[in-house]
C-alpha cells in the first residue's frame, strides 16, 4: 500500500482532487504554463492593424514592423504553506466521527492530511484568483510578503495596459443618472477594446453598486421591458456557491455579478474581488496565462517534473508533530493587457 505521506503519493491525490472554482481565473486566463525555473519571459503583447503592402511583383517586398511587444523577465512569486498534525489531534476522535470508531491514529492522520491538502489547494487557488483581479481591474500584481529576516517586501508587476482603456466616471455622468444610458457606454468602451487591442469583449463583470446602478436605470429597464436585454439563465453550476451570479446579455456581451471577497494582508481586513464600483470588461480567448515557476526544495528536481503544487511532509520527533508543506510558484499574468477594459461608472 502506498506511504500517502510520500511526496508522490501526495500529487497523486492533488491531481485527483478536484480543484476549486475561480471564476476571473478561468474566464480570463484560459492558459496554464509550468516552468522549471524561477525567472521566467513574458510576451507582452498589443494589438496592430497594419495593412499588407501593394508592390509590383518584380519589387522586394516589404519589411513589416513587428506587431507592438515587449518581453519581460519576471522572477515569480513564491508560495510555502505550513500545517501541523499533531499526535493529539490524531488520537482525539474527529468532530462527526462514530464514538466507537476503531480508527488508529494513523489513519485520522491520513484523514487529516486529506482536508489539509484541499484546504492549502483553496487557499492557493484564492491566491490566484486574487492575482487576476488585480492584473484585470489596475492592469498591475502586487506581491507582499516578508524576506528570510522577516521584513516585509513587495513585488509589483506592471503589464502596461494602455491609460485609454480605464475610465473613471465624474458626478453628473454616474449610472444613477436617469438621462445616462449604460448600454451607449458598454458600447463605447467595447469600442475602444477592439480599436486598441483588437479584441471584441464577450464577457462583463460588475461590482455590487455598479450592478445596482445598472439595473435601476430607467434606460437598462426599458429594454428589459422590451425583452431587447437577455436575462435567461446561462449553466453556472461550475461556479455554484462562488458569488456568481448572471445578470443577462446584451450588445453581444454576457454580464455577471461577481461577489466575492478576500482577507487582505496588509490590512487584515475583507476585501472585494472586484471593486464594488468597477466594471470589467474583457474577452475569453485570449493569451493571457498563469504561470508557475520552480519550486526550490531538496526533494524537488524540476528538470524532472514540473508542477503548479509540491507537497511534503515530515515528522518531528519532539513534541512530536507530523508537519506538511505545500509550495507554489504563481504569477496571472495579462500577456495581452490591451483586451480588458475598466471603468468606473458609480462614485
Amino acid at each position: 500500500m502506498p506511504d500517502l505521506f510520500e511526496p508522490k503519493t501526495m500529487i497523486a491525490a492533488i491531481e485527483q482532487l478536484p480543484a476549486a472554482r475561480t471564476f476571473l481565473r478561468e474566464t480570463f486566463f484560459p492558459n496554464e504554463q509550468t516552468h522549471d525555473t524561477r525567472q521566467i519571459e513574458v510576451d507582452v503583447v498589443t494589438g496592430g492593424r497594419k495593412l499588407a503592402p501593394y508592390v509590383s511583383p518584380v519589387q522586394e517586398g516589404v519589411v513589416m514592423k513587428k506587431l507592438g511587444s515587449r518581453t519581460d523577465t519576471i522572477r515569480l512569486p513564491y508560495i510555502k504553506m505550513k500545517y501541523d498534525i499533531s499526535a493529539v489531534e490524531a488520537a482525539r476522535r474527529a468532530p462527526g466521527e462514530n464514538p466507537y470508531s476503531a480508527k488508529t491514529p494513523s489513519e485520522r492522520a491520513q484523514e487529516i492530511l486529506g482536508r489539509r491538502l484541499v484546504e492549502g489547494m483553496t487557499s492557493i487557488a484564492r491566491t490566484v484568483e486574487v492575482q487576476a483581479a488585480q492584473a484585470l481591474v489596475t492592469g498591475k500584481v502586487t506581491a507582499l510578503g516578508k524576506d528570510g529576516e522577516g521584513i516585509d517586501w513587495t513585488v509589483e508587476v506592471d503589464f502596461g495596459r494602455d491609460p485609454v482603456l480605464t475610465e473613471t466616471k465624474i458626478a453628473g455622468e454616474y449610472w444613477s443618472v436617469d438621462t445616462i444610458n449604460p448600454f451607449d457606454d458598454l458600447r463605447t468602451w467595447s469600442m475602444a477594446t477592439r480599436k486598441t487591442g483588437g479584441y471584441n469583449p464577450t464577457e462583463v463583470v460588475m461590482g455590487s453598486d455598479a450592478l445596482t446602478a445598472f439595473m435601476n436605470n430607467p434606460n437598462v429597464q426599458a429594454l428589459m421591458d422590451t425583452r431587447r436585454f437577455n436575462a435567461d439563465q446561462v449553466d453556472m453550476e461550475t461556479f455554484a456557491g462562488q458569488g456568481v451570479a448572471y445578470v443577462g446579455s446584451a450588445e453581444g456581451m454576457n454580464i455577471y455579478h461577481y461577489l466575492e471577497w478576500y482577507e487582505d494582508p496588509s490590512t487584515g481586513t475583507l476585501t472585494e474581488m472586484v471593486p464594488k464600483n468597477a466594471v470589467v470588461m474583457g474577452a475569453k480567448n485570449t493569451r493571457n496565462t498563469v504561470h508557475y515557476g520552480a519550486i526550490v526544495d531538496m526533494e524537488f528536481d524540476p528538470r524532472a517534473i514540473e508542477r503548479k503544487i509540491f507537497p511534503k511532509s515530515w515528522v518531528q520527533e519532539d513534541p512530536s508533530v507530523r508537519w506538511l508543506l505545500l509550495q507554489s510558484s504563481p504569477l496571472a499574468t495579462l500577456s495581452e493587457p490591451d483586451s480588458v477594459f475598466v471603468a468606473y461608472p458609480v462614485a
